[in-house]
C-alpha cells in the first residue's frame, strides 16, 4: 500500500475517533444536565436529602469531578531564553518537574482547595511524568509556559510561594486573583482493588 495512501487513511481514522469522542462527550455532557436539573428538584423538597447532596458535592470537589472558583493566586513560568535546550535538556526537564513539585507541594502546605496546572486539575492521584521532550499530566502531554492556580486564601497561598520569583533558571510571576476559575479533573479515578467495606462495625 503507498505511504500517502496510508497516511491519509490514518488521519481519517483519527478523525472520526475525534468525531465519536465529540459525540459522546456532548452526551455526557446533556445527560449531566439532567442528572443535575433531577438532582436540584429532590434537593429543593427535603432537608434530609439536601444534606447528603451537600456532602456529596463537598466529596465531588475535594476529588476533581467539579469545577471550582474562587479567589486565589496564578504562578506564570516562563523559560527564561527562547532556547532549544530547554526543551531538549534532561536536566532542565528535571528541574521543571522538581519545581512544578515543589509548587504544588507548597500550595498544598497553603491550604489551596484546588490546584491545576495548564487548566489539568492536579488531584491525589495525578502524576507529572516527563515523557520525551514534554510532560504528561493526567493523560494529556504539557510544557512551559506553565500557568498554575490555586484556589484558596490568596495571602497564605502567595507567602509559601514569594520567593519563587528568585528563581535563576525561569521567568516566574505571582499574581493574586479575585475569580480563578478550576475545571474538574479530565481523568476517571479507577479503584482496581480497594472496595468499600460494607456493614462495617467502626
Amino acid at each position: 500500500m503507498p505511504i500517502n495512501r496510508s497516511n491519509n487513511q490514518l488521519v481519517n481514522q483519527i478523525k472520526k475517533e475525534r468525531e465519536a469522542n465529540k459525540l459522546l462527550e456532548d452526551e455526557i455532557k446533556s445527560a449531566n444536565k439532567i442528572v443535575n436539573n433531577y438532582e436540584k428538584g429532590v434537593v429543593e423538597e427535603d432537608d434530609e436529602v439536601k444534606e447528603v447532596f451537600d456532602d456529596i458535592q463537598k466529596y465531588k470537589i475535594m476529588i476533581g469531578y467539579e469545577d471550582v472558583h474562587g479567589s486565589g493566586i496564578l504562578i506564570e513560568i516562563n523559560d527564561l531564553y527562547d532556547d532549544f535546550f530547554y526543551f531538549t535538556d534532561e536536566q532542565v526537564l528535571f528541574e521543571k518537574k522538581e519545581l512544578l513539585m515543589f509548587i504544588i507541594n507548597s500550595l498544598k502546605l497553603g491550604g489551596a482547595d484546588a490546584i491545576a496546572i495548564n487548566d489539568l486539575r492536579f488531584t491525589n492521584h495525578t502524576e507529572i511524568e516527563v515523557a520525551g521532550n514534554h510532560f504528561e499530566i493526567n493523560g494529556t502531554s504539557t510544557n512551559t509556559p506553565f500557568a498554575i492556580k490555586a484556589i484558596g486564601n490568596q495571602d497564605n497561598l502567595y507567602e509559601v510561594v514569594k520567593n519563587l520569583v528568585d528563581d535563576s533558571m525561569f521567568d516566574i510571576k505571582i499574581t493574586k486573583e479575585e475569580d480563578i476559575v478550576i475545571p474538574k479533573a479530565n481523568k476517571t479515578i479507577e479503584y482496581k482493588y480497594a472496595e468499600p467495606v460494607l456493614n462495617s462495625k467502626r
